[in-house]
């Protein structure tokens, strides 16, 4: 019989493993040495037993039915891997912030001694279109950028992190500290920037390549000038285009694979018999990779343009679009088909997002992630590395999110996602988001909106 058989089944072994690891963790603190944890098979025997109780439990997390040994298990692995973080340093310490972050998920511990594994760095919350599908087409409240001196303060968290994101509710390059950004983000992080591609210039694209950014995102959704301006309200879809493939022009002469370059395309009723034509665009521009999404409708005059009410033609056209990526070799990310089987569209039954992610706002708020805008903490009020986890990580709005989530007293925005990872593509609510300041929106007016001259 194997030692993890023997571990997993018998009672007093298990008690004995944790007695192990206790005096372990005890020895380690007195020497201020964590190698003897990680060298002990011990500590690796306990984590896993762990990590396989929980995943494999039927109910989400710890609760009061959680018998006392396991829950005295996780605890003691969660201040062993809590002491490692603190004490390594580099990849091992991702390795075991990862691993720490992967326990507290599945535990749905609400105060967390990990830190994030991926992050929005939101520039600015200021825009230079109104597309008619975006909410900054009747905001109302400030806008604001996020100040340069912000990269050394948040920097630090970025060591952690597997994935950082230049992106938020306005235009990224609106500001002018792009490259001081993408040179804070470490080298194993993956970075991201999300823009209209507006902005996009000669001297913009040499900055992005010769600053590593890993994966530039373009919202262009659509495939014609004439829908281009219907969506977004500006006569600009040359202009885009011949950057784009001016892009990867120049990352060819300078033999950069990076930045890997993603089309977007957000599927509505107005748009959606061009996504095949879009991602053969994306192929004439050398691009592989191509993401589309539906509509969420945040005001009552896109209402119509939701793809919810023209499911059948929606899943025809997506089809006809799978069947050109594949001949075109594109990489298409497609929604997911309205008739497709229930276990598709069904929403996921763990949410990672208030564990592994969290949304610096230019404004200095926190938000728990891309779609519940409801502020848990503000970074902007003194942030330092050595309280974020107090002060920010695990604020008392933090905690409670974690604590509710998937219960009758979760948040409006959970009970409603509309998150493409969480939401159940069958349900009206999961394509509709009615913000109530729409409801009295005014055209946009001539200065909120910056083009670049045609």
């Amino acid at each position: 019989m194997s030692v993890v058989r023997i571990i997993k089944d018998s009672p007093i072994v298990q008690r004995w493993l944790l007695r192990q690891c206790r005096g372990l963790l005890d020895r380690a603190r007195a020497a201020g040495n964590f190698k003897l944890i990680t060298d002990a098979r011990a500590f690796y025997a306990l984590e896993r037993r762990v990590r396989e109780y929980l995943e494999q439990k039927p109910r989400w997390g710890m609760d009061e039915a959680t018998p006392p040994l396991e829950r005295d298990s996780f605890l003691l692995v969660r201040d062993m891997a809590d002491f490692l973080i603190r004490r390594t340093s580099g990849d091992e310490q991702r390795a075991h912030n990862r691993s720490l972050n992967r326990l507290e998920l599945l535990a749905k511990w609400p105060e967390l001694r990990s830190y994030p594994l991926r992050g929005y760095f939101e520039t600015t919350n200021r825009c230079n279109l109104r597309c008619r599908m975006c909410g900054q087409s009747f905001f109302r409240g400030d806008r604001v950028d996020m100040p340069r001196e912000a990269i050394a303060r948040i920097a630090p968290l970025f060591h952690f992190m597997d994935d950082v994101s230049i992106f938020g509710y306005g235009e990224a390059l609106l500001v002018d500290y792009i490259a001081d950004l993408l040179d804070a983000i470490p080298p194993h992080a993956n970075s991201w920037l999300v823009t209209n591609g507006i902005l996009l210039t000669p001297e913009r694209n040499r900055m992005l390549i010769a600053h590593g950014l890993k994966t530039l995102f373009i919202s262009i959704d659509a495939a014609s000038r004439e829908t281009y301006r219907f969506v977004r309200g500006a006569n600009s879809f040359e202009r885009v285009v011949s950057q784009v493939r001016d892009l990867q022009e120049r990352k060819r002469a300078l033999g950069s694979a990076t930045p890997r370059l993603t089309l977007t395309f957000v599927a509505m009723r107005c748009n959606i018999d061009e996504l095949p034509e879009f991602v053969r665009l994306a192929r004439r521009l050398g691009v592989d990779r191509v993401i589309a999404d539906y509509l969420v409708v945040y005001s009552e005059d896109m209402r119509e343009q939701s793809l919810f009410y023209d499911q059948a033609h929606a899943d025809r056209v997506i089809e006809e679009a799978l069947r050109v990526a594949r001949e075109e070799g594109v990489d298409l990310t497609a929604p997911i088909r309205f008739s497709a089987p229930v276990e598709r569209a069904v929403r996921k039954s763990r949410c990672a997002e208030p564990w592994e992610f969290i949304y610096f706002r230019a404004d200095g708020l926190v938000q728990p992630c891309c779609t519940n805008s409801d502020a848990v903490s503000r970074w902007a009020d003194g942030f330092r590395m050595e309280d974020f986890q107090s002060r920010i990580w695990n604020s008392a709005a933090y905690q409670e999110l974690r604590r509710t989530l998937y219960t009758e007293r979760e948040s409006p925005w959970c009970r409603g996602c509309i998150h493409v990872c969480y939401r159940d593509i069958r349900r009206e609510s999961s394509h509709l988001h009615i913000m109530p300041e729409s409801l009295d929106a005014r055209p946009a007016k001539a200065e909120d909106v910056c083009l670049p001259a045609e």
